[in-house]
């Protein structure tokens, strides 16, 4: 495994007129959206399957056309588009075109398109995931992987940091999946029935119709009524109340406006979601971190010189498997988003030491809406095993293969506001006030002789 320094990326970008290129494994690797070191952006890595060498133009194309003019070039993303990077990887297939239900063809990743809502629309083959690892070993740090198929066809799925679409979809659906990506919002889809889970007021949905209790109450009028679907001089993206249906159900929940790019692909976010974004990325955006949680933020103020970054796969009923870990020169940021779904918390010698927020479920499985039937909203499947990525600040090789060992929780819905409203500073007293209250439970113990163990064999 080899351990870069990152000054040589800056030193490449001056080479290549600030568009990193560099050759691994006959493939081109280059840096298309470049506003710093890795480590102090999120980094999205975009490949391409079923793209043969007649194709690269194409491909280019389609990355430029989804990626950089696309979701980059539009309403928050281009607002904020200094917290990103952006790395395309040119992959040559044999075949044009990605496998489908009745013809196999020979392709980089080996994606199958099914054309099926029911089964996601994209699916992995059994060699996907570890073709995934080794087509993006030269990109350090990444934070998302986008899968292009050359497929004119309409589809995607997003499985955990992973996001498979077709070159024939529009940029906007991709800008609404990177919602749940990168803040962990909620779909805002009435599919019918009532809520019955347990309540939430959290992010973009709740079930407390209190204008003094809702999570977005900051942005409600004291003269608009609650609930707000009769309210007829309602800007449908930007007059905030609580308008009912979100998270699949019809009744008993909430959300903020009529039309959000969370609850169809082309409005732009409205003033909550739009809020929840901004606070996702701030630590990125801005020149020094910024997160809003104070953990995070006293852990951000730390003298940070190496990190390591490490591919995962967690599973349910398995203990994690390191995929690949490299040691990095420079500062990483933390997540900022202060409402996770998932907590990776890492131990140094037994001690707690750092906690990594996961916005989203990574264990969800997420299918496009299928246009024919807007109605079904997104096809959600429930996976046993996710592909992760995760950063550890202050933190040499040596030692993730001594003393560095990780605990992964789950977070309560209903205890979300109590996490966002914990305030600790000290990472022990978080975990310890978290598990009290039943906020967090514990998914999976990986402690520092397995974990280094782990480590030590990709080595």
């Amino acid at each position: 495994m080899k351990i870069h320094n990152a000054a040589r990326f800056l030193t490449l970008g001056v080479l290549c007129l600030m568009i990193i290129c560099v050759k691994a494994r006959g493939q081109s690797v280059t840096k298309i959206v470049n506003h710093g070191l890795d480590g102090e952006k999120l980094t999205f890595v975009v490949l391409g399957d079923g793209y043969a060498a007649s194709d690269q133009a194409k491909y280019a194309q389609d990355v430029d056309r989804l990626v950089v003019n696309g979701v980059l070039g539009h309403d928050f993303y281009k607002d904020n588009v200094s917290a990103f990077n952006v790395y395309r990887v040119d992959l040559v297939s044999k075949d044009s075109g990605v496998s489908t239900l009745t013809e196999t063809r020979d392709t980089a990743l080996k994606v199958v398109y099914s054309g099926d809502w029911n089964r996601c629309w994209l699916e992995e083959s059994a060699e996907t995931d570890q073709l995934i690892v080794d087509a993006t070993a030269e990109v350090q740090k990444a934070d998302f992987v986008l899968v292009v198929a050359n497929e004119g066809g309409y589809g995607g799925c997003q499985r955990g940091g992973r996001l498979y679409i077709t070159s024939g979809d529009d940029w906007d659906v991709v800008a609404h999946e990177y919602g749940h990506g990168i803040a962990g919002l909620f779909d805002e889809y009435s599919v019918g029935g009532t809520y019955t889970d347990a309540p939430v007021n959290i992010k973009n949905c709740s079930t407390v119709l209190d204008r003094k209790g809702v999570s977005w109450r900051p942005f409600i009028n004291a003269d608009t009524p609650l609930p707000s679907d009769l309210l007829a001089t309602a800007d449908p993206n930007l007059t905030v109340g609580m308008f009912t249906g979100c998270n699949y159900a019809t009744k008993g929940i909430y959300r903020p406006v009529r039309e959000c790019r969370m609850k169809s692909n082309t409005p732009h976010f409205c003033p909550v979601c739009l809020g929840l974004m901004k606070s996702a990325v701030a630590s990125y955006a801005a020149a020094a971190p910024a997160p809003v949680h104070a953990a995070a933020q006293a852990q951000a103020t730390e003298a940070q010189t190496t990190y390591v970054s490490m591919i995962m796969r967690i599973s349910k009923d398995k203990p994690p498997q390191v995929l690949r870990a490299t040691q990095l020169n420079g500062r990483v940021v933390s997540r900022s988003n202060s409402i996770p779904s998932y907590l990776f918390a890492f131990t140094k010698k037994n001690r707690p030491s750092y906690v990594q927020y996961l916005p989203d479920n990574p264990f969800t499985v997420r299918g496009f809406v299928d246009p024919k039937h807007p109605e079904r909203g997104e096809k959600l499947l429930e996976s046993n095993a996710a592909t992760v990525i995760v950063n550890v600040p202050n933190t040499d090789m040596s030692s993730a293969t001594r003393d560095l060992g990780l605990q992964v929780f789950s977070v309560n819905p209903a205890g979300m506001d109590a996490f966002a409203r914990s305030g600790s500073i000290d990472v022990n007293a978080l975990l310890t006030k978290l598990k009290n209250n039943k906020t967090i439970s514990l998914k999976t113990d990986f402690p520092a002789s397995k974990l280094g163990q782990a480590v030590q064999s990709i080595q």
